[in-house]
């Protein structure tokens, strides 16, 4: 592969605390879900069993982060020559429709058990669910000091997903609280359900985001940013005009500029103007130009 001192962009990135984070959070996670599944078995909770399997998923995704991590520090080859980066991406991707499966199934057997519901160990709901409490305070915090030292969309996941562990837990504390006062078993199961639609939300909304970088897509307004390009002096027309997302914070330009017939010795001048525009005024760095001419470029088709 060749490269020059030229390039502006390395197309990798050495995220060594996000590294070191995750992997102390994958350790405490796989060992907390461990507990909330036994707990959720001996005490009959769905709720807990639900969060469960929410710690569980959380397991996958931040494997499947790391994993991503590990490849987005790689740099460039023959074959892959915008590098591993977007693996953060696709392991997003992944998360949320995870996060989706999950939360239908436990809806689904939510109202399963209205029709034959189970007795409850409120005595150790409580417990464990106390103890998913700290652990997901502490985890978010831990999430929350990474993403001010290493930007990263996986961090990003991971701590929407703790959020919501950390909403769960409460939740379960709740319910748990209500069926040793009044005995309503019931309550697990509406806790399960509203805990189901959290996760629903947050796996589709992570889903979601990650769809439109996939799909090179962009959440700017492209017409209004090909209007302000073509008010750069020098620039007849611009076609083959394409924006799209990178990951959560880059984004990137394209496009073919056909010059004025007059213009013939300001090329350079008129390419800079225009990332001056896509700079300051829609933060886009990286960006692909062509120019073409008139006089050269036949394009009376």
């Amino acid at each position: 592969m060749i490269q020059t001192n030229f390039h502006h962009k390395k197309h990798y990135k050495i995220q060594s605390y996000s590294k070191k984070i995750l992997y102390i959070t994958l350790i405490l996670t796989i060992s907390f879900a461990l507990l909330e599944y036994i707990g959720g078995l001996l005490s009959n909770s769905l709720a807990l069993l639900g969060d469960s399997f929410h710690m569980f998923s959380d397991v996958i995704a931040l494997g499947f982060s790391l994993i991503a991590l590990l490849f987005s520090s790689k740099k460039p080859n023959k074959k892959y020559t915008f590098g591993f980066v977007r693996l953060e991406v696709l392991a997003a991707f992944i998360n949320g429709l995870m996060l989706v499966g999950i939360s239908i199934y436990l809806i689904f057997e939510g109202f399963m058990r209205f029709f034959n519901p189970k007795d409850i160990d409120f005595k150790s709901m409580l417990i464990i669910s106390t103890i998913g409490l700290i652990f997901n305070i502490v985890v978010t915090i831990i999430l929350t000091k990474s993403l001010k030292e290493e930007d990263n969309l996986n961090i990003q996941s991971a701590l929407w997903h703790f959020l919501g562990d950390l909403i769960s837990s409460i939740g379960i504390i709740i319910s748990s609280t209500i069926i040793y006062f009044t005995n309503y078993q019931i309550v697990d199961v509406i806790m399960s359900i509203i805990i189901s639609i959290i996760l629903f939300k947050g796996g589709y909304k992570i889903t979601k985001s990650s769809f439109v970088i996939l799909m090179e897509a962009t959440t700017l307004d492209t017409e209004e940013i090909y209007n302000k390009i073509k008010e750069v002096e020098g620039i007849a027309d611009i076609h083959e005009f394409h924006i799209w997302h990178t990951d959560t914070n880059e984004i990137n330009a394209a496009m073919h500029i056909l010059l004025d017939e007059y213009e013939t010795s300001h090329d350079y001048k008129i390419v800079e103007d225009v990332k001056i525009v896509l700079k300051e005024e829609y933060d886009i760095e990286h960006c692909f130009i062509a120019l073409e001419n008139i006089k050269y470029n036949d394009h009376s088709l």
